[in-house]
């Protein structure tokens, strides 16, 4: 599109920030935000100084403390980081509300037609967030949203930096979006290294190594990207309800990971009801040890907030789809409703009685107060939910 502005804002070291701005003691330390405190977690977030010693996130918490021993841990809190998105997407929606949120610390921007220079514009979102939140973000500016992405890493930390195709030909293979290191280290064998390498490599031998992914490489290595910016109220997946669990290693066999997916299942259901919600979508995430992240749906006859129909769908979504190794595995809930609008022989099943029960006891003593028997041994093992994250209702 001639003349399109994109912007792309990215909070920096969004978890760990929130935690330092809540604890000004931790300040100029380094900080690892995980799951949970024990040292089967991952890093989820880490503050600049533990990046600056190589941590990274997802990093197991154990082999992060050996980089940095003296490094503050802190167990992560959603509904504090929820909290401050909301404040940031205010922020956001001042400027236009051609806003795509992609992450809890991430959105996209359709700045086109908009007054004003660029670049002037995103350094006014960074003082609008800064001044609302005491968190800094950082914004790149492209014509599309791959170059707006590509920009605001380079631009990192607190920086505004913009993209045209022209200026990345020297970057790292794998600075195109979607470019895991799976895919680098393939290129990497043909002597791909720059995106300049692959520019000069034939689009039919690309297509021949890579399938249609290497169709897509072939336009996105010139810096081109027509993806549309689809704004929060028009995308469904927004409306949704979701919990996710990141591995500490690659797992295959269902008896690792099923347990992980019916305590996320039943995390889903809980918050569903908490919402007053009912859903008739379960999806299945999941991605793999190359970082490529996958999903299966299937659309329920009528819409649930029951734990075990959630997770006995996506249970067998999870049998026929998980055949290689994964790092991550979720369940959401979508197509969202009112609970109100459950058809009346759901409320007969013993099971909507038995999880209201189990929802009364949580309420007064806790998560872990009760829990089914398939995810009993995960949470005892962790303590509780540790090593998850959260989808939210928008």
């Amino acid at each position: 599109m001639p003349g399109r502005v994109m912007l792309h804002v990215d909070m920096d070291a969004y978890f760990a920030s929130v935690e330092t701005l809540g604890r000004p003691e931790l300040a100029g330390r380094p900080v690892l935000v995980a799951g949970d405190p024990t040292l089967r977690t991952v890093v989820t977030s880490c503050s600049y100084e533990a990046k600056a010693r190589g941590v990274k996130s997802g990093m197991p918490l154990l082999k992060a403390l050996r980089l940095v021993p003296e490094a503050a841990v802190v167990e992560g809190d959603f509904n504090r980081y929820t909290t401050y998105t909301k404040r940031i997407l205010a922020v956001l929606l001042a400027v236009t509300h051609r806003v795509e949120p992609v992450s809890i610390d991430e959105a996209f921007l359709e700045a086109t037609g908009l007054p004003g220079e660029p670049g002037a514009l995103a350094l006014g979102i960074q003082r609008g967030i800064l001044e609302k939140t005491g968190l800094w973000a950082s914004v790149g500016i492209g014509p599309n949203k791959l170059l707006a992405k590509m920009a605001s890493k380079k631009a990192k930390p607190r920086g505004v930096r913009r993209l045209d195709p022209d200026d990345i030909t020297g970057f790292r293979v794998d600075s195109i979006w979607g470019v895991g290191p799976e895919t680098a280290r393939l290129l990497n064998g043909f002597g791909i290294r720059t995106v300049g390498d692959l520019r000069s490599f034939p689009r039919d031998r690309l297509r021949l190594i890579l399938g249609m992914p290497g169709e897509s490489l072939y336009f996105l290595c010139r810096g081109v990207d027509p993806s549309p910016l689809i704004p929060f109220y028009e995308d469904p997946e927004a409306f949704t309800i979701g919990h996710e669990h990141t591995f500490s290693r690659d797992v295959r066999k269902p008896s690792e990971y099923l347990p992980i997916l019916a305590l996320m299942a039943q995390k889903v259901a809980r918050r569903a009801r908490d919402e007053g919600q009912s859903g008739s979508l379960v999806t299945l995430k999941y991605r793999l040890s190359n970082l490529r992240h996958l999903s299966r749906s299937r659309r329920l006859g009528n819409p649930t907030d029951q734990d075990q129909l959630i997770f006995k769908t996506a249970m067998e979504l999870a049998l026929e789809a998980v055949d290689r190794p994964i790092r991550l595995i979720g369940v959401s809930l979508g197509a969202l409703a009112g609970s109100s609008g459950l058809q009346l022989q759901l409320f007969t099943d013993r099971t909507a009685g038995l999880n209201g029960a189990a929802d009364a006891v949580r309420l007064k003593y806790g998560e872990r107060a009760i829990t089914s028997c398939r995810t009993l041994a995960v949470v005892r093992r962790r303590g509780g939910a540790g090593g998850t994250t959260a989808g939210g209702v928008t």
